[in-house]
């Protein structure tokens, strides 16, 4: 792709509270705030690429509000596209774990602005004019029966226009079961030009068993990747397929990778030939500083090397780099720059070389 095209993103943007000091909930008498969500996420990543973002969502007419489009539109992202309405912005809490103590996550998101609002609360001809690609992910769909529509009304009118659409499954088993979430996103993925699917996501949320989620041996199961890859777009007809693959071996060590797959009926990565083919990355080993959102900062990593037109083996150097960047940042906000994630990209070689 060329000609830097505008990415628009489709999500629910949501307060996150955080004990300090990695205490628990019970022991915590304040909280860290800020905003997040997988979608507000990646847009704010792209737009600290330099690359051209806008965000649409539901979001109250409220200082919390203001807030939350504040926390996006400082570093670049337009937020003009978000509806105004409701009462109520959903909020979680994160509590970082340590050691074998895993990370939690408490949602009050029930009843915020986005979950409540009906799907024809967006129009869709004006939210996408100028719009050159289209990102959301499983979360979204997850919200309600109406952002579910809401969705497939907003794909429906994509391809309408010829805009790429891309979608990151991730599956939240607090958000719907693996039964509803198979339902939904195999009516959406057909509508879908590259599909982003880590561990769980396959198996659980859209009932591809052919790789077993594993989050302690990933890396080991990589060559099961690309055939996920493979049947996704066979059954689907998406073009490209990407993976996040990790070896978890506690809250702050883990080894991550990334794939990417492209089909033969793809005419969207540059240099893509008119065969089947695929990349990994580098493996890093890494000491996690924070775990959240570095699945978003794959995502905004990876769409940034689609708009600037990076052949494959580049392309997935790049989006692993920005995911692993993350992992050394707090908040959900991965704060870095093009030029950063290019520098680790290129630190760590090529191919599947371990960058230590």
């Amino acid at each position: 792709m060329t000609g830097n095209p505008l990415v628009l993103t489709f999500g629910e943007i949501m307060m996150r509270l955080s004990p300090k000091d990695h205490l628990r909930i019970e022991q915590a008498t304040e909280f860290d705030v800020r905003y997040g969500g997988a979608e507000a996420n990646a847009a704010l990543s792209l737009s600290y690429q330099g690359d051209r973002a806008a965000y649409v969502s539901v979001v109250p007419a409220n200082r919390l509000g203001d807030c939350a489009l504040r926390s996006l539109s400082t570093w670049g992202v337009d937020t003009t596209r978000v509806v105004r309405a409701g009462d109520r912005l959903g909020a979680y809490v994160f509590e970082v774990g340590a050691s074998v103590r895993g990370n939690g996550c408490v949602y009050d998101r029930k009843y915020s602005a986005i979950n409540l609002a009906e799907r024809d609360i967006f129009d869709w001809d004006s939210i996408l004019d100028g719009v050159g690609v289209f990102y959301f992910s499983g979360v979204t769909p997850a919200i309600s029966e109406n952002m579910a529509l809401a969705c497939a009304d907003a794909l429906k009118a994509c391809r309408e226009r010829g805009i790429v659409t891309v979608c990151d499954v991730n599956y939240r088993g607090k958000m719907w079961s693996p039964e509803r979430s198979q339902q939904v996103m195999r009516e959406l993925l057909p509508m879908v030009d590259i599909v982003i699917a880590n561990d769980e996501d396959a198996p659980a949320g859209l009932g591809i068993d052919r790789v077993s989620g594993s989050l302690e041996n990933g890396i080991a199961e990589r060559d099961d990747y690309v055939e996920m890859a493979c049947r996704l777009c066979a059954e689907f007809g998406c073009k490209q397929v990407l993976s996040v693959i990790r070896d978890i071996k506690s809250v702050e060590d883990s080894r991550w990778m990334g794939m990417l797959y492209s089909s033969a009926n793809d005419d969207l990565l540059a240099g893509a030939e008119a065969s089947e083919q695929h990349w990994f990355s580098p493996i890093y080993d890494m000491h996690v500083l924070e775990g959240v959102a570095a699945g978003d900062a794959f995502s905004g990593a990876y769409l940034h090397a689609l708009v600037n037109g990076m052949p494959g083996q580049e392309a997935i150097d790049y989006a692993i780099a920005g995911s692993v960047l993350k992992l050394t940042i707090r908040g959900d906000s991965n704060l870095v720059t093009s030029a950063e994630i290019a520098a680790v990209a290129a630190s760590a070689g090529g191919g599947t070389r371990v960058a230590r």
